[in-house]
């Protein structure tokens, strides 16, 4: 019997909460409305499952992990509120990404178009 791990050591917690911390903080730093207080619950969701569902599929890099998560908020809008209305949109995202942003001087810069 294969036992799979139901959570991550001490260093791929810390990596996975580093990626969320800067994912986070490139939103508010564009000022993005995905983290106006109407939005940001399920922005914040959307940018966890996906890092954790990266992590747990192997990539343990920081600025991949934030990155991909930032690609897939851009392109899987928030769920609509309770009477069908998109809550946002990932447009707050399109051409911010493209800007280069330095988190950390080790990390790579995000220059490409997600």
């Amino acid at each position: 019997m294969v036992e799979t791990p139901l959570a991550f050591n001490f260093s791929k917690t810390r990596t996975v909460c580093d990626a969320f911390d800067n994912a986070w903080a490139f939103l508010q730093g564009i000022g993005s409305d995905l983290t106006e207080p109407c939005n940001s619950l399920a922005s914040r969701t959307i940018l966890a499952k996906r890092i954790v569902h990266m992590a747990d599929k192997g990539l343990r890099d920081v600025t991949e992990l934030r990155d991909d998560a930032l690609a897939f908020l851009q392109h899987n809008p928030l769920p609509g509120d309770r009477n069908g209305h998109q809550v946002a949109t990932s447009r707050s995202l399109r051409g911010k990404l493209r800007v280069a942003v330095d988190l950390h001087p080790r990390e790579r810069k995000i220059s490409e178009h997600l």
